[in-house]
Formats: structure tokens, C-alpha cells, sequence
């Protein structure tokens, strides 16, 4: 896995070994940040079930002026700070914040707090049953900007509804057996 534009380009990533973290292909993460690319300059960031950091770390490379990290797991959290390690940054620079937290836990945290962001980037594991209550919450929360974009990797065959609260899918890619669905206000 590598960094694939930006100023951390060509950069090599670790994720962990097993199947409990399913790092996003280089084909979506290019498709991703071609479409996002001119609006990601200065925007903040949240890569939300973050696993190694792999979404969250070329979201800084490409520009984001700030990324939140948010997993549930302290092993990823580890691997997202050797990653940013290797990337000459660390979990105190004032670009990056590190959460250990599960999803739904984590975006009612940042609600309180008062954070916004421009893009949120949820890949929660394939077969998680999270994904309505994620989008819902995510919602009703006010942690996506009124002009923010979500983006959802998932499973092609996982359906998910065209409009839940007041977040409507307005365009989905297909990568094989990757969905990649954008949902808005």
C-alpha cells in the first residue's frame, strides 16, 4: 500500500496482516481523490473507521488542511501513528487527531465538540451492520459541513437507501465488488 499523489507520494503504508482491516484499493483511492481533489485544498477531514490511516493520509498528501483519525481498534490507532511516522508527521501535530473510538460513539463525541468537516470517508468492515445508523447519525449530528460530501466504501451487494435523515446518494461507482456511494444534503 502506498501514498499515490501529494507531497507524501510513493510513500509505503503497513496495515495489518489478517482479514479484520481491508485496506482501500489504489483504483478507488485514485478514483476518489480525482473527483475530490480541487475542493480537498484546506478542507478538513474525517476518515472514519480509518483502519491502517491509508484514506486520512492521502487526504493530507493531497492537501486537507486537517484529518481526523477515528477506529475502534488500538492496534489500527498503532498503525496509523507508524504510518503517519513514516510520513514525517505524528499524532501531536496540530494537522491530525487520533480517536480510539467505535463509529457511532465517536461521531456523537464530535458533534459535542463541534466539529465539522468537509469530507467524512466511512469504510467500516464489509459485513458490519452499521453502515443506516452510521449515515443517520451522521445526519442528525451536524458533523458533515452543509456543503460537505460523504463518501461510503461498501460491498456492491450491500444496498444502501437512496435517502436516510436528510442525506440523499447522489452518485455511486462500482469497482468491482466495490461501491463507492457519495451522499449529500
Amino acid at each position: 500500500m502506498r501514498v499515490i499523489a501529494g507531497k507524501y507520494k510513493r510513500r509505503r503504508l503497513n496495515t495489518l496482516k489478517g482479514l479484520s482491516v481491508r485496506p482501500t484499493s489504489d483504483r478507488v483511492k485514485e478514483s476518489v481523490f480525482s473527483t475530490i481533489r480541487n475542493q480537498l485544498v484546506n478542507a478538513s477531514f474525517l476518515d472514519l473507521c480509518a483502519g491502517s490511516g491509508n484514506i486520512g493520509i492521502e487526504a493530507l498528501s493531497q492537501g486537507a488542511r486537517q484529518v481526523t483519525f477515528l477506529d475502534r481498534n488500538l492496534n489500527c490507532i498503532r498503525m496509523i501513528e507508524q504510518n503517519l511516522e513514516s510520513c514525517g508527521l505524528d499524532s501531536q501535530d496540530s494537522q491530525v487527531q487520533i480517536l480510539l473510538s467505535d463509529a457511532l460513539q465517536g461521531i456523537d463525541l464530535l458533534s459535542r465538540q463541534k466539529q465539522t468537516f468537509q469530507f467524512i470517508y466511512f469504510d467500516p468492515p464489509y459485513d458490519t451492520r452499521i453502515y443506516k445508523r452510521c449515515i443517520s447519525q451522521i445526519s442528525d449530528a451536524n458533523v458533515l459541513e452543509p456543503t460537505g460530501l460523504l463518501l461510503i466504501e461498501h460491498r456492491k451487494i450491500t444496498h444502501l437507501p437512496l435517502e436516510i435523515g436528510l442525506l440523499s446518494c447522489d452518485r455511486q461507482n462500482t469497482y468491482g465488488d466495490t461501491c463507492l456511494s457519495f451522499y449529500r444534503y
